[in-house]
């Protein structure tokens, strides 16, 4: 069985937090250990100190994370200053944990070489992982190039997650593994057998922003934007804003379009600028000619698409099953321009999820995920990537559901009980066939029934006319000798025979007046 057990802790001791967050994971994985551990903690606390602690109280357990600006949990909802402890337990889902180090900015070489010497669950092994989440550092190392990097190892599997984040001073955040704080480093945790997953992610300017302006061509040197429109990139974002202090707001992602030809685009948080070198300085890694265009977040419209986002990946999960947790992995830049209220991007996602599903994440500065059900994973800026993971449904029967050896004598055994599923089966059909003929014949027997029916109603309304005219000729004939003949229309004529059918057999009409009505145009349009 694949539980997921979340713990989000408040709580202002650093000393008390591995040992609230561990008491309240257990309980919820009911004596089932835990085989992995996901751990992510606001910039600034003692994590070197929780570490340790959560090594002692949860030996054998390996743990990976790293620090967010701020954890989102059903419990406790967005907070900053808290942590968030993810447990994993499954006895048919492998999980393995490793981190790679002494990675650098720009050095593909040098760290291709650090991905081929650190990394556990070799692509050489037979059976690559079904999904991978991975946490680069957010600061210290380009988010895409590691995406690539894993994904070039690990060509079959699906990565997802987010850089880890601080309080935008630019400096280091940190990564986690077992009692490790680390920087330019990846942790990661890679997931073998049976699992069930789906995904959502709101891309580029799906995300809650709009483009202002034109696409204009620009020039990039590694993470730097050095023009736009052929003048200094920072003449052109003054033409627009008012720039002081060196610093650009994360509110305002530039769209880049790698191929002037295309509308394929992502976002990129430009952070810095320069007035000696005219540049704008990004977080990642920039294409050397591309395009780019200017954005304004819409905070009604990030609401509105998270909201959309959590019950696209709901809606597509595969199985019926429901999944056993909800990872949120969101934009620090959405926090920010919803500031004033930033949880509520997360509660209004949740409102109408199910109760009984937990959802649990944490604050980025870069999104992992596929840029489609059928994309190679990507590195995002600005968007929320829900994952929902669950475990495949084990077999009742067949081949692999018995943990027998695989012999001659077993197969044999395997074989009949397959022909006795073939003949039931082909019993519930014979008799779904049956009762299929049954009910096509009832349907012609209850037409035919309807015909008769109403030609019977027919004949009678005939017969009451008939009498109505017999018993009334001699006083039709008077007014028509008077030049005065009666003007009966269709209701009229239904209203007197319903009358003679009461006198005679107590009884109205077995058809209201209108219907009535119309059974008599019908009779006359049918002569």
């Amino acid at each position: 069985m694949f539980k997921v057990a979340i713990a989000h802790s408040l709580t202002a001791s650093i000393d008390a937090v591995a040992s609230s967050l561990v008491l309240t994971a257990m309980r919820q994985l009911d004596g089932q250990p835990a085989n992995a551990a996901l751990l992510f903690s606001s910039f600034g606390l003692d994590h070197q100190t929780l570490l340790d602690q959560l090594a002692q109280l949860l030996p054998g357990c390996p743990l990976v994370g790293g620090s967010s600006y701020g954890e989102v949990s059903r419990q406790q909802g967005y907070r900053l200053g808290s942590s968030l402890l993810i447990l994993f337990a499954s006895d048919s889902i492998k999980i393995r944990a490793g981190i790679v180090r002494n990675l650098r900015f720009d050095d593909a070489s040098h760290n291709q070489a650090m991905l081929a010497q650190q990394l556990v669950g070799r692509p050489d092994s037979a059976t690559p992982p079904v999904l991978g989440l991975i946490f680069p550092d957010g600061v210290g190392l380009d988010g895409e190039s590691m995406v690539k990097a894993f994904s070039g190892l690990f060509p079959a599997t699906r990565f997802f997650g987010g850089a880890t984040a601080e309080d935008f001073n630019m400096h280091q955040t940190c990564q986690f593994f077992n009692r490790e704080v680390l920087h330019q480093s990846v942790p990661y945790l890679l997931f073998y057998g049976p699992l069930r997953y789906t995904w959502a992610v709101t891309q580029g300017l799906t995300s809650g922003w709009r483009a202002v302006g034109e696409r204009l061509d620009a020039h990039c040197d590694g993470r730097h934007l050095q023009t736009i429109n052929q003048r200094p990139a920072v003449d052109y974002l003054a033409a627009r804003y008012r720039l002081e202090g060196g610093v650009l707001s994360v509110c305002h992602p530039f769209v880049i379009y790698p191929d002037r030809q295309s509308e394929e685009h992502y976002f990129r948080d430009v952070i810095r600028y320069s007035t000696d070198t005219g540049a704008l300085e990004s977080l990642q890694l920039l294409p050397a000619d591309c395009q780019v265009q200017l954005t304004e977040p819409d905070p009604a419209a990030i609401l509105a698409v998270s909201r959309q986002n959590i019950q696209q990946a709901l809606a597509h999960f595969p199985g019926a099953a429901p999944p056993a947790v909800a990872l949120w992995f969101s934009c620090v830049s959405r926090a920010l321009v919803l500031q004033a209220d930033a949880q509520c991007e997360f509660s209004t996602a949740i409102a109408n999820v199910p109760a009984m599903l937990p959802v649990a994440g944490f604050y980025t500065y870069g999104e992992i995920a596929p840029t489609g059900q059928a994309g190679a994973s990507a590195y995002h800026s600005s968007t929320l990537v829900t994952l929902l993971l669950g475990e495949e449904p084990r077999p009742s029967v067949g081949m692999f559901a018995p943990a027998d050896p695989f012999t001659s004598a077993n197969l044999q055994q395997e074989n009949r009980r397959l022909a006795e599923q073939l003949v039931t089966l082909q019993t519930r059909v014979a008799a779904l066939e049956q009762a299929l003929a049954s009910e096509k014949e009832h349907a012609r027997f209850s037409a035919n029934s309807r015909a008769e029916s109403a030609t019977w109603q027919r004949a009678l309304a005939l017969e009451l006319l008939g009498t109505l005219i017999d018993r009334q000729f001699d006083e039709l004939k008077h007014h028509a000798l008077k030049g005065s003949p009666p003007r009966l229309n269709r209701s009229g004529l239904a209203r007197l025979i319903n009358k003679l059918h009461l006198q005679q057999t107590g009884q109205p009409f077995p058809l209201s007046e209108a219907q009535l009505a119309r059974l008599l145009l019908q009779n006359h349009s049918d002569d």
